[in-house]
């Protein structure tokens, strides 16, 4: 359960106590008929919010996949030039020397991967137009069949992707707080229309015993596992990987990590336990779209987390 759920279900206890002994009870104007109302667009808000969170997810990958592949080309295409030229011929010598620039640079991350790619398009383009300049000419330096061209592309498509993935995640984040920001004024509600309850409970022995249905605490339920993110990957590229919120873990809960594959599975019935450095769940097949959410249970109960979806591409 969702802290807004959590607010959602004390909405509609107040509701129905007001219901059965006070139903003209108002608050400035404001009738019990509110709760049910604030409770139904909550319900608008977190499907919203699963929404941008989707979107996010999906850019997110683009974003990881875009890099992996310039990841990719920067460390073989080096490599294949090696094997082309000859160094000892002083020509060649010299071309392979353009590539030190490039070994420089470890491509850790995107911004790295960049680098080196610019690197190696400077070093490959004049690598290409001496072997084009050979009689007879000789190919292009590729691997595994993609070369020159395919970084160049993949180098200026990733910016885009990039800004992208930022994009979705400031709309993720508008839609928690939007979600999180009518789930506080709902419980400021709940908690004015408690409190009137309470002033009628002085004189109404029914309205006193009735209290007792609304849920007024927290009951310590353990707090959420938060997910940063889901990526496509393993050595397969068909599992999802997925890494937790700093600091969300907690140690002395039950925390697991459930997930369903929509039009295979009725309910979250996969489980595996939480590991606090990541979990790599699959494999997947490409076509399927997955659904998983955090568990997180104590004595006094459990917590879900939002639900994250990704659809599973080629690998």
């Amino acid at each position: 359960m969702e802290y807004h759920q959590t607010i959602q279900n004390r909405a509609a206890e107040t509701a129905a106590v007001i219901n059965q002994f006070i139903p003209a009870l108002s608050i400035g104007g404001v009738t019990s008929a509110a709760l049910p109302t604030a409770s139904a667009e909550i319900d608008t808000l977190a499907q919203l919010r699963d929404d941008a969170l989707a979107a996010f997810d999906a850019a997110n990958n683009a974003e990881n996949h875009g890099f992996l592949a310039i990841q990719s080309l920067t460390l073989a295409l080096p490599q294949a030039a090696e094997g082309d030229l000859d160094d000892n011929l002083p020509a060649e010598s010299a071309l392979l020397d353009l590539l030190s620039p490039v070994y420089s640079v470890t491509p850790r991350t995107t911004e790295l991967a960049l680098e080196r790619g610019k690197k190696l398009v400077s070093a490959l383009t004049r690598i290409n137009a001496y072997l084009a300049g050979l009689t007879p000419a000789r190919a292009p330096i590729t691997s595994g069949g993609k070369g020159l061209a395919q970084l160049t592309a993949a180098l200026a498509a990733q910016p885009g992707l990039g800004q992208t993935e930022q994009d979705r995640a400031a709309d993720a984040t508008a839609a928690r707080i939007t979600l999180r920001t009518s789930a506080t004024a709902l419980d400021r509600l709940n908690k004015r229309f408690y409190a009137r309850l309470q002033s009628e409970a002085r004189t109404n022995p029914a309205v006193a015993g009735a209290l007792g249905q609304i849920t007024t605490e927290s009951a310590n339920l353990p707090g959420t596992l938060g997910i940063r993110s889901i990526l496509q990957g393993g050595t397969d590229g068909l599992h999802l990987l997925v890494s937790y919120d700093n600091g969300s873990f907690d140690g002395s809960a039950t925390n697991t990590v459930e997930w369903q594959i929509e039009g295979m599975d009725t309910s979250f019935s996969h489980t595996t336990p939480a590991d606090p450095s990541g979990n790599a769940i699959g494999p997947f097949t490409a076509g399927q779209t997955v659904k998983l959410r955090t568990r997180v249970s104590n004595g006094n109960g459990t917590t879900t987390g939002s639900i994250r979806t990704l659809a599973i591409t080629a690998a």
